[in-house]
């Protein structure tokens, strides 16, 4: 069973939603087509079509080549990027301060 993370605890847990769930957490690494997939759980088609759109809307860009093999990377250009970035690690934070929040209680039960 996958583990949820925030952005498919909140917008659902489609291949396109799990593809930008991997490119926001890892928005400095760059992804080939076969890494999308598998992360995603769908085949190279599905991601090629959901690239083409990404790529259209500037969401994602091309970076380099290392052979035949194509990387892209999560476009931290885009405006609109910038905001669903910067809308994830708010909810991060929120997140990691409610953990924080729950152990300490624990521990404080325990003693």
């Amino acid at each position: 069973m996958e583990e949820e993370t925030i952005i498919t605890h909140l917008l659902g847990n489609s291949p396109r939603v799990r593809l930008m769930d991997l490119l926001i957490i890892g928005r400095r690494l760059e992804y080939c087509i076969s890494d999308m997939a598998e992360y995603a759980g769908v085949g190279r088609s599905t991601i090629y079509r959901m690239l083409d759109d990404m790529l259209k809307n500037k969401i994602i860009v091309k970076k380099r080549k290392i052979g035949r093999i194509q990387l892209y990377q999560l476009n931290m250009k885009n405006p609109r990027v910038k905001l669903l970035v910067k809308l994830f690690d708010e909810l991060a934070n929120i997140n990691s301060e409610e953990e924080i929040k729950r152990q300490t209680m624990k521990v404080k039960i325990k003693r």
